[in-house]
């Protein structure tokens, strides 16, 4: 495996920029973004847009978008590695005939 795909979704609260928003916030109408990125470049492998987005408003919710999808790419890679750790010491235990 050579990266991951993380992807979030962003969207306007009134003019500010959030990420994650509720179904009653989507349904409200407002422009919305989901971007999925590859973690370890952050190239874009898929950006939607919902709704038109209001003049000078498109960055900050990329921005918002982009961010979401680093916090996400490391919670992976935390889960990942917990879980390749607790294999590992598995295997080890199998091999030198510890019970577990």
């Amino acid at each position: 495996m050579r990266d991951l795909v993380a992807a979030c979704t962003a969207g306007l609260l009134g003019r500010k920029p959030a990420i994650d928003l509720s179904r009653e916030e989507e349904q409200a109408g407002s422009a919305e973004i989901l971007l999925a990125t590859l973690t370890g470049t952050r190239k874009a492998t898929l950006l939607e847009v919902e709704a038109k987005v209001p003049d000078g408003q498109f960055a900050p919710l990329y921005d918002m978008a982009l961010q979401g999808c680093h916090v996400i790419a490391e919670q992976m890679r935390n889960c990942l590695l917990e879980h390749a750790c607790e294999g590992f010491s598995l295997r080890r235990s199998l091999r030198s005939g510890k019970k577990v």
